[in-house]
C-alpha cells in the first residue's frame, strides 16, 4: 500500500504543546520506518498553520481546510491518508477530503465529543468534533472546509465512550449516532457489541482513534482521562479487526496523544501496533 502520513502537530492552535507533541513523537519514533518494513511505500508531510497569530478556533479550522486538500490529493494519488493529529477535530478535514456521500465514520473515544458552544462548560473546541461533523454547530466555518458536508448520524458509530457530559449521550442518540460504550463491550465482548452496529449504508469508512479510549492503567494517552476504565489494547485491536472484516477502511486519524503521560512508552508501542493493523495487518493479541 502507498501511505501518506500527515502530521498535524497542534493542540488548541498551539504547535508542539501538550497533545500537539504527539504527531512528531510518532514520526521521531519510527512510524514511517515501521510501515516501510511491512512493505508499504510511505510519504510524510506536516500540515502547518498559515498564520503566525494563534487563535484556537481560527487556527484549527485553518488546519482542517489545509488537511482536506492534502487528503483529497493523497486519495487521487492512490495513497492511504493516515492523519496523526494533536486534536480530534482533524477528522473534519479528513472526511471532507474523502469527498464521498457514502462515508461511514467509526470513532473511538472515551468522550462523547458532542458538545456545542451552547452546551459546553469547558469551552474546549475539541469536545465538539462529532457535533461539527453532523452539522450541529460551527456550520459556517465547517462549510469553509473544501468539500465538507455533514455526515448523517446514522453513518457514525461511536465506540468505547464512558465519560459523557450532561445531556451529551442523549444528543448523540437524537442525532442518530450509534453509541457502543466501554461498559457494553466489557459485558458482552467485542463481537456481540459491534457486529450489528456497523453503519449499514456506508461504502467505505474513516476510522478515528482518540487514544484516550484506552484504559490509562494499561496505556495512558493524555490528561483528560485518569480513571480505571476504557478499552484494553486487545479489545481495541479486536474491534479494528471486526471493522476491517465488515467495512473498507480508506483513511484514518490517530489523535490526542500527549507523550508526557507515557514515560514508559506503553501507549506509543500499542499505538504503533494498532496503526500497522489498521493499514494492513492482523489482530495484535
Amino acid at each position: 500500500m502507498r501511505v501518506q502520513i500527515m502530521l498535524v502537530p497542534y493542540d488548541s492552535g498551539h504547535r508542539g504543546l501538550r497533545m500537539g507533541a504527539g504527531p512528531e513523537h510518532f514520526a521521531n519514533s519510527g512510524i514511517a520506518e515501521a510501515l516501510q518494513s511491512d512493505g508499504h511505500e510511505v510519504f510524510v508531510e506536516t500540515i502547518e498553520a498559515q498564520s503566525d497569530f494563534r487563535a484556537e478556533v481560527q487556527t484549527q479550522f485553518g488546519l482542517y481546510r489545509s488537511l482536506a486538500g492534502q487528503v483529497a490529493e493523497a486519495r487521487r494519488n492512490g495513497r492511504f491518508p493516515l492523519v496523526l493529529s494533536g486534536n480530534c477535530g482533524a477528522t473534519l478535514g479528513a472526511i471532507a477530503g474523502a469527498d464521498t456521500r457514502r462515508l461511514g465514520v467509526i470513532w473511538f473515544d472515551t468522550h462523547g465529543e458532542f458538545n456545542t458552544p451552547e452546551t459546553t462548560t469547558s469551552g474546549f473546541l475539541d469536545g465538539m468534533g462529532l457535533a461539527v461533523a453532523t452539522g450541529q454547530c460551527w456550520t459556517t466555518l465547517a462549510a469553509s472546509i473544501p468539500n465538507f458536508h455533514p455526515i448523517p448520524g446514522s453513518d457514525i458509530l461511536l465506540v468505547g465512550g464512558h465519560d459523557f457530559d450532561a445531556g451529551e449521550r442523549e444528543r448523540l442518540e437524537k442525532a442518530g449516532v450509534t453509541v457502543v460504550d466501554a461498559n457494553t463491550i466489557a459485558q458482552t465482548g467485542v463481537p456481540k457489541a459491534l457486529h450489528s452496529a456497523m453503519p449499514a449504508g456506508a461504502e467505505e469508512a474513516h476510522l478515528h482513534l482518540d487514544l484516550d479510549v484506552l484504559n490509562p492503567m494499561e496505556a495512558p494517552a493524555n490528561g483528560f482521562v485518569t480513571e480505571d476504565a476504557g478499552l484494553s489494547v486487545n479489545e481495541l485491536s479486536e474491534a479494528i479487526a471486526l471493522i476491517k472484516a465488515n467495512l473498507k477502511i480508506t483513511s484514518a486519524t490517530i489523535a490526542s496523544f500527549d507523550p508526557d503521560y507515557d514515560p514508559q512508552g506503553k501507549t506509543l508501542g500499542a499505538a504503533l501496533k494498532l496503526i500497522r493493523q489498521i493499514i494492513d495487518g492482523e489482530h495484535i493479541s
